[in-house]
């Protein structure tokens, strides 16, 4: 199958998925616009130039701001599909003619699937993964207790943020450290700051902690997304670099990593805490539970194995 792949790289995450697709047999044509809200960027001259069998769009905002090509698309009957996630503002509900468009759904938030699902279009619940050139075995002496490499909105109310509330939660416990900028100001004094942005700071930071924190929680959302549970890369990252993952609890979450595999917490401060204490002082158990995770995190869910379903799913339905 011939594949216009449309996307913006990120540090060198995005382009891989192109070349995943390769791996799954597919003839990849890469058309990068990285500037996805500007408005008719993409031409019906490189439709026509690359004669997709199918489009890819990383992103649905290439749908909603190019009307003129999506016309052409439509009146061709070229297939379209996206597989990403979107953050907690985007005006979800208000897209019901940008999702209609799409041939097939992969996203990422199960919320967005059944939300699709009910509204009649074709969707498949797809959960991130991780790149193994990029998050691999890395463990180092661990000086820290616990941390979270992650960041947070710049107006938020830290005491109505959750992610600000569970971390400052650990303001009498030893050695917590923060991987994010964007944290500064917002926790309490002891807890150490640092930055954190390319793969090799992220894995160095959860190979040198002894319990990394998954915090789920959108700092700032729509109505739509308001009390649901935000599904990052990390939650793979982390268990794929041989680092333990302690996370909250949700049915979601135990579906890809039973309580055997990471670690998890009830979401309130008591159960955070107790989580935290439970796996601090038993080396043995996180060892024997972060060996189990590496290996199911290897044999199932990198991106290699999301884009081998994807592609048996489109060959299925198109």
């Amino acid at each position: 199958m011939r594949i216009l792949y449309i996307y913006k790289d990120y540090f060198g995450r995005r382009k891989l998925y192109g070349k995943y697709l390769e791996e799954c047999g597919h003839k990849v044509i890469y058309l990068e616009k990285k500037h996805k809200t500007i408005k008719n960027q993409i031409s019906i001259k490189e439709i026509k130039k690359t004669n997709p069998d199918l489009i890819w769009f990383l992103s649905p905002f290439y749908v909603k701001y190019n009307p003129i090509v999506m016309e052409y698309i439509n009146s061709k009957k070229i297939p379209i599909t996206f597989y990403h996630g979107v953050g907690g503002r985007f005006p979800y509900t208000e897209w019901i003619d940008v999702w209609k468009q799409f041939t097939v759904a992969f996203p990422v938030a199960y919320d967005l699937h059944e939300y699709f699902i009910k509204n009649g279009i074709n969707s498949y619940h797809m959960p991130f993964g991780f790149h193994p050139n990029q998050y691999f075995k890395c463990v180092n002496n661990q000086k820290y207790n616990v941390s979270f490499a992650g960041t947070v909105c710049k107006n938020i109310d830290v005491k109505k943020d959750y992610r600000c509330i569970y971390l400052n939660s650990l303001k009498e416990y030893k050695k917590i450290c923060v991987f994010g900028e964007s944290f500064k100001n917002k926790l309490n004094k002891n807890i150490i700051i640092k930055k954190c942005k390319t793969h090799k700071e992220q894995r160095e930071a959860y190979s040198i902690t002894k319990i990394n924190l998954e915090l789920p929680f959108f700092s700032d959302s729509c109505d739509f997304m308001k009390d649901k549970y935000h599904f990052r890369n990390r939650f793979f990252e982390i268990p794929a670099t041989g680092n333990f993952l302690l996370s909250l609890k949700t049915k979601e979450f135990l579906n890809i990593f039973g309580e055997d595999t990471i670690g998890y917490y009830d979401n309130n401060i008591e159960s955070f805490k107790e989580s935290i204490d439970k796996y601090l002082k038993d080396k043995i158990l996180r060892k024997k539970m972060t060996k189990k995770a590496y290996k199911l995190v290897h044999q199932k869910h990198t991106f290699l194995h999301r884009f081998q379903e994807m592609s048996n799913i489109i060959k299925k339905d198109l």
